[in-house]
């Protein structure tokens, strides 16, 4: 049965697309209308979800391990451009294919020469000494302002068998006191370190992500 106040089907133009006007929602079942609007709904959610998808270049892969590497990525999300520097690990399916972990930092391409002169501070700071009994101690060589409650702070440190450079988010608590994120940060082996400030200060990209 055709809806009120449409010819008998098939009717001139039934197979041809044609744009819905106000005027022509009056003649269509309140159904159509419905799922119309749905479909449109949709497709510009789809849409504005693809377009605000982060785009990634690496710029480095500093070798870590034999089955790891650090990798540092250049990511722009919704017009930002952000550093992503980041531990990640050779499949064990595809030999090719390296997965990220969730030990990393991601921070403002804007503070890449202080998070360099950071770890540039780091490379030269005296080694620094394990006390006796303890798995590892570390010195702090700078931070980074964020804001008032959070900042980048860069350390230096030795454990039982390596050197390394870590850097890590710190957060303010109700007592003022700073307090080390335990997923927002990364430590850096020190025979990897000036591979990665190099990369770090890499412009062009090595591949993409």
């Amino acid at each position: 049965m055709c809806p009120p106040g449409l010819p008998p089907y098939p009717f001139p133009g039934a197979f041809q697309k044609k744009e819905v006007t106000s005027k022509d929602k009056t003649a269509l079942p309140s159904e159509y209308i419905s799922n119309h609007q749905k479909e449109n709904t949709n497709m510009e959610t789809a849409t504005a979800t693809q377009t605000e998808q982060p785009k990634n270049v690496v710029l480095s892969d500093v070798l870590r391990s034999e089955n790891d590497v650090y990798r540092i990525t250049l990511t722009e999300f919704k017009g930002e451009r952000y550093l992503d520097l980041r531990i990640f690990f050779r499949s064990k399916e595809d030999a090719a294919l390296f997965i990220p972990t969730s030990k990393g930092v991601c921070f403002p391409e804007k503070l890449r020469e202080e998070v360099i002169a950071g770890l540039i501070m780091a490379r030269v700071a005296p080694v620094v000494e394990r006390a006796e009994g303890e798995i590892f101690s570390s010195v702090k060589i700078c931070e980074i302002p964020i804001s008032e409650t959070e900042c980048w702070r860069i350390s230096k440190g030795a454990g039982a068998k390596n050197t390394f450079c870590d850097i890590r988010k710190f957060i303010a608590q109700k007592d003022g006191a700073f307090f080390p994120s335990k997923t927002k940060g990364v430590s850096i082996l020190g025979t990897s370190l000036q591979d990665v400030i190099l990369g770090l200060m890499r412009t062009e990209p090595e591949h993409l992500a």
